[in-house]
C-alpha cells in the first residue's frame, strides 16, 4: 500500500520519517500572501507539530482535504511528510445531467462534499433538455406546468409508462450554490440551445420556426424542432430566462450548449431566411454563431462569460473569450481554436463520459486521456477537464455513484497532477484505499476488479451496449486508447 494514500497525488509529496507518526493534535494554519492565489498549498507534518500554508482560504481548503483523506485512510498513524503541491489545471469539473433524471437535494450534496475531497472546483449543473425542464421560473411559469413532466421514459431496453419529472425551486438551486461555494466550487447551470428545446418549445410553440405544438421527448435522441434563429421573440425569451438564472447562479459562468442542432427547419423558415440574408451570411451554421453571440453578448453586459459545446465552433465567427467544452470536435475545429487563443476544456467522449459502461471506458482509459489534444500546440489554452455523467441510463442515486467512482476521481488526478507525477497503477493502489471513505460518505464506488474488463470482456459488453445503434467505427473508436 501507498505511504501516502492522497488522491489526487501531491505534485511533491516527501516522507521525512516513514517510522514515526506526525502529531496532528498540535495543529497550525498559516496564510502566505507571497504564495500562488490558484489553490496552492503546503503541509509539514513532524512528530511534534503540524503546519499547513497557504495564501488564502482555498488554498488552506485543499490543504484540509489532504488531511481528511489522511486521517481517515491511516487514522492516527499518518506518516511524518512534506507536501509542496498546487493544481495542474484552473479548471476542474463534474457535470450532473438533472434533466433524464433528476436527483435530490441531498443526494447532489454527496455528489459535490466527494468531489470537494478530490480537489474538484467546478459543478456544471444540467437543467434543460429535451426530456425535461427542471429550473424555477417565475417569469416563465408555464415551463414549470407544462415542461417539466415527459408522461414516459424509454431509454435504451427500459420502457416505464409512468410521467416523470419535477423541477429545483430557487431556493433549492441557492443552497446547493451555498453548498458548492462553501468547498470553493462554482457552479455553471447549463440551459442548451439552440437544440435539444423540445420540452420549452412544449409550453412555447411559438419560438420555434414552424410555430407548432412539439412534444416533450421521451427517449434519447436528437430533434429537428429547435429554437428559431429569426424570430426577436426568441431572444426577448432566453433575455428574460437568463435574468433569472443569473439571479440564482452568480458565478462567472453560464453554458449555453449548442450541441446537435440540426438546421432542418431552419433552411425553410422565412423569419431564419430573412435573418441570414440581413447578416449576409451563405449558411446556417453561421446563423447558430449570430444566435451563441448575441446571447454571449448579453450575458458579457451581465459580467458573465460563456461556455458552449465544441459544434458552435462550425460557425467560425465565434470570438476567443468564449470557453468551448470539448466533447466530439469530428470536425477538428477545437485545435484551431485553442492556436487561435481560444480556451479549451476537455471531456472527450470516448474517455470521460461516466455513463458509459467499463466495457466501454474502463478506469485506465479515463485516467491516462491527454487533454492537450492532438495539433493542439498552445497547450497552455486547455482550461482544464472535466467529467460528465448524463443520466438516460442511469435511474437512480447508486447507479449514479456506481459509474463515476472512480472515473471521476481519475479526472481530478488529471486535472491537479502534473502528467510526469501520474502513475495509474500507484493510483490504483492509492484509490483503492479510499474506497472506503467514499462509502462512509454514502457513495459505493465500482469495486476494483470491474475497472478495467480485459479486451474480450470489453468487446462484448461494449457490443451488446450498443446493439445496433451504432457502427462498427463507434465500437472500435470507444475501445481505442488514444485520444484520436
Amino acid at each position: 500500500m501507498a505511504v501516502a494514500n492522497i488522491v489526487p497525488k501531491p505534485n511533491v509529496c516527501v516522507v521525512t520519517d516513514a517510522a514515526v507518526f506526525a502529531n496532528l493534535y498540535n495543529l497550525t494554519e498559516q496564510t502566505d500572501p507571497a504564495m500562488p492565489k490558484n489553490g496552492a498549498y503546503e503541509m509539514n507534518l513532524t512528530a511534534t507539530e503540524s503546519t499547513i500554508k497557504a495564501a488564502d482560504e482555498q488554498g488552506l481548503f485543499y490543504a484540509k482535504q489532504t488531511m481528511r483523506q489522511l486521517q481517515a485512510v491511516h487514522g492516527s498513524n499518518v506518516p511524518c511528510l512534506v507536501i509542496k503541491d498546487a493544481p495542474a489545471y484552473p479548471y476542474r469539473g463534474i457535470m450532473v445531467d438533472s434533466v433524464r433524471h433528476m436527483q435530490s437535494v441531498q443526494e447532489l450534496k454527496k455528489i459535490i462534499d466527494a468531489a470537494a475531497m478530490f480537489k474538484f472546483n467546478v459543478f456544471h449543473w444540467h437543467l434543460s433538455d429535451d426530456q425535461g425542464f427542471r429550473f424555477e421560473s417565475e417569469v416563465f411559469p408555464e415551463l414549470i406546468k407544462e415542461s417539466s413532466v415527459r408522461p414516459s421514459s424509454d431509454f435504451g431496453k427500459v420502457h416505464d409508462n409512468t410521467p416523470y419529472g419535477g423541477y429545483y425551486t430557487k431556493e433549492q438551486m441557492k443552497e446547493i450554490v451555498d453548498f458548492c461555494h462553501e468547498r470553493f466550487i462554482t457552479v455553471i447551470p447549463e440551459f442548451d440551445l439552440p437544440g435539444h428545446m423540445s420540452a420549452v418549445l412544449h409550453a412555447k410553440p411559438e419560438l420555434s420556426c414552424k410555430g407548432e405544438p412539439v412534444a416533450i421527448k421521451t427517449t434519447a435522441g436528437i430533434f429537428p424542432d429547435i429554437l428559431c434563429a429569426g424570430k426577436q421573440e426568441v431572444f426577448d425569451f432566453l433575455f428574460k430566462l437568463f435574468d433569472e438564472v443569473c439571479e440564482v447562479f452568480p458565478d462567472q459562468y453560464i453554458h449555453i450548449g449548442g450541441d446537435e442542432a440540426p438546421k432542418k427547419y431552419w433552411k425553410t423558415c422565412p423569419h431564419c431566411q430573412k435573418r441570414k440574408a440581413e447578416l449576409g451570411f451563405t449558411d446556417e451554421e453561421q446563423l447558430q454563431g449570430y444566435m451563441t453571440c448575441r446571447i454571449a453578448d448579453y450575458l458579457k453586459a451581465k459580467g458573465r462569460n460563456v461556455i458552449c459545446w465544441n459544434e458552435t465552433l462550425a460557425s467560425d465567427v465565434l470570438p476567443k473569450d468564449l470557453v468551448i467544452q470539448n466533447w466530439m470536435d469530428k470536425k477538428k475545429k477545437c485545435p484551431s481554436f485553442a492556436n487561435k487563443g481560444g480556451r479549451l476544456i476537455y471531456s472527450d467522449y470516448y474517455h470521460y463520459y461516466t455513463d458509459y459502461p467499463y466495457d466501454m471506458t474502463p478506469v485506465a482509459k479515463t485516467y491516462n486521456a491527454n487533454p492537450v489534444i492532438k495539433g493542439q500546440k498552445a497547450k497552455e489554452n486547455t482550461l482544464g477537464v472535466e467529467a460528465p455523467i448524463w443520466t438516460e441510463h442511469v435511474r437512480d442515486f447508486a447507479r449514479l455513484c456506481y459509474m463515476t467512482w472512480p472515473r471521476f476521481a481519475a479526472v481530478s488526478e488529471t486535472g491537479w497532477t502534473k502528467p510526469q507525477n501520474k502513475n495509474y497503477n500507484d493510483f490504483k493502489e492509492r484509490m483503492i484505499a479510499l474506497l472506503p471513505v467514499l462509502s462512509d460518505m454514502g457513495i459505493e464506488a465500482a469495486q476494483p476488479k470491474e475497472w478495467d474488463p480485459n479486451p474480450f470482456t470489453r468487446l462484448f459488453g461494449t457490443t451488446s451496449f450498443f446493439a445496433g445503434t451504432v457502427n462498427k467505427e463507434m465500437i472500435l473508436n470507444f475501445l481505442k486508447g488514444n485520444n484520436d
